[in-house]
């Protein structure tokens, strides 16, 4: 497994970019049972949700462990054509690219899996992104990359802005074909994102279902008919996996295989990804990632199920209310139900809530959906599995008499009450003095002029 080498200014930004990348909502790994036995190095198993923030992680090993992509990087390459293609409003069955000289350049020499394109041979942008898909193409692969960018290498800067802006902190793309390369990696995690990026792009899941899938040419070479290399989804092979919704395969080596797919049954839908997987013996190293992709789906698929941790009436803490006549507190309930995929048999005790309020009292009136807080929950303790807001069951009124003294209160308890007395005391204190001087000097005149008489 090669180290990381040099990495772009752009790609070391990367980083910082995904500080701002909301994670998974949900993320309660567990561990496999002994009869689970896996070979690759990495592998990192999600039950997907509605929204990409539903998802939840089920089991990760050496997930942020960076590994050579091999032909795994020709998802990040579709998805991204599928985008590029949108943006420039170019038509798939229509618009055209044509295999030149500099395409041949970047792949010759490298024993990549061709469709032997001829210089000059012009296929559909249908054709170049569903060769790329399931066919594993290097020269359809580059061809769409130079149509679709203008040059090889400038295509690879936008999969490496696109990696950086899904989050992807530990991949670094150098080209579109998969060939090994120092400065080209990615991890198990990372592909969860790029697979969920892919999967926004219905037509990049239909066509890479296709098993068998014909090219005609719009000029130059003949039709020529190519099967999907993911055996997983061909009924004629020992891999095959009925529920198996689409996926891409890629070898590093012959005994450095990686696979993500999803897979879709009974109303449940999974995401695997194995990177790394071999054989020890050495007897069959070219299924092994099919092998250790199978078993995690398996294993999913028996022993998780959908289960409510949270009912959107269900009232999980009282809020003090002032100002209100007829009630001291509020019922604060679950803004959305919780429902996720936890493991079968999961006892209630073993799910732990923890409540957080932003006060701890409110001043009536108090709108009934407002927010006051969170309930996040816990499995076995420290398994976090997601949280939501917690809001104002009911509304409540303020009452006016109430609110009046209290505003009383609240003047005569300010500093400017206290300030005000304080002047007022002062004055009256300074107007008895005066007046006591006034006086007393008014006394001695008055007793003056009686001595004056006498």
């Amino acid at each position: 497994m090669p180290k990381k080498g040099v990495v772009s200014i752009f790609l070391s930004l990367a980083v910082l970019v995904s500080l701002f990348v909301t994670p998974l909502s949900a993320s309660a790994a567990y561990a496999l049972p002994d009869t689970v036995a896996l070979s690759a190095d990495a592998a990192y198993v999600v039950s997907l949700g509605a929204l990409q923030e539903d998802d939840v992680v089920l089991y990760e090993t050496n997930a942020e462990t960076t590994q050579q992509p091999a032909a795994l990087v020709r998802l990040m390459a579709g998805a991204l054509a599928f985008e590029l293609i949108e943006e420039q409003g170019l038509n798939l069955e229509s618009d055209t690219g044509a295999y030149t000289m500099a395409c041949w350049q970047d792949i010759t020499g490298t024993g990549l899996g061709v469709m032997n394109m001829e210089i000059e041979e012009s296929w559909t942008l249908k054709d170049l992104v569903t060769a790329t898909l399931i066919l594993g193409a290097a020269d359809a692969c580059v061809t769409l990359a130079v149509r679709l960018a203008g040059s090889h290498q400038a295509f690879v800067q936008k999969m490496n802005e696109k990696a950086a802006q899904l989050g992807c902190v530990n991949t670094s793309f150098a080209n579109v074909t998969g060939l090994n390369a120092q400065n080209q990696y990615t991890c198990a995690a990372d592909m969860y994102r790029i697979m969920r990026y892919a999967m926004d792009f219905p037509l990049l899941v239909e066509y890479s279902r296709q098993t068998l899938y014909t090219v005609n040419p719009v000029s130059g070479g003949s039709p020529r008919t190519m099967p999907n290399t993911n055996d997983m989804l061909r009924s004629s092979t020992d891999s095959y996996y009925s529920p198996m919704v689409f996926g891409k395969a890629g070898a590093a080596a012959l005994d450095d295989r990686s696979m993500v797919s999803v897979a879709r049954d009974s109303g449940y839908e999974y995401l695997v990804v194995v990177m790394g997987s071999s054989d020890a013996a050495g007897d069959a190293p070219a299924v092994a990632h099919y092998r250790d992709t199978y078993r995690l789906f398996k294993w999913a698929f028996n022993n998780f199920s959908y289960q409510t941790l949270l009912s959107k009436n269900e009232p999980i803490a009282q809020l003090k209310v002032n100002l209100a006549w007829d009630t001291d507190t509020v019922s604060l309930i679950p803004e959305r139900e919780l429902a996720t995929v936890v493991v079968n048999g999961l006892e209630s005790s073993a799910v732990r809530q923890v409540v957080t309020l932003q006060q701890e009292t409110v001043d009536a009136p108090v709108e009934k959906g407002k927010v006051y807080g969170k309930v996040e929950i816990f499995i076995n303790m420290d398994q976090k599995i997601g949280e939501v807001n917690l809001i104002a069951a009911d509304s409540v009124e303020a009452s006016q008499l109430l609110v009046f003294w209290e505003r009383v209160k609240s003047f005569l308890t300010s500093p400017w009450f206290w300030g005000g007395l304080i002047v007022l005391v002062v004055l009256l204190i300074g107007y008895i003095i005066l007046n006591v001087v006034h006086n007393q000097r008014r006394k001695r005149r008055r007793m003056k002029r009686v001595k004056r008489y006498r």
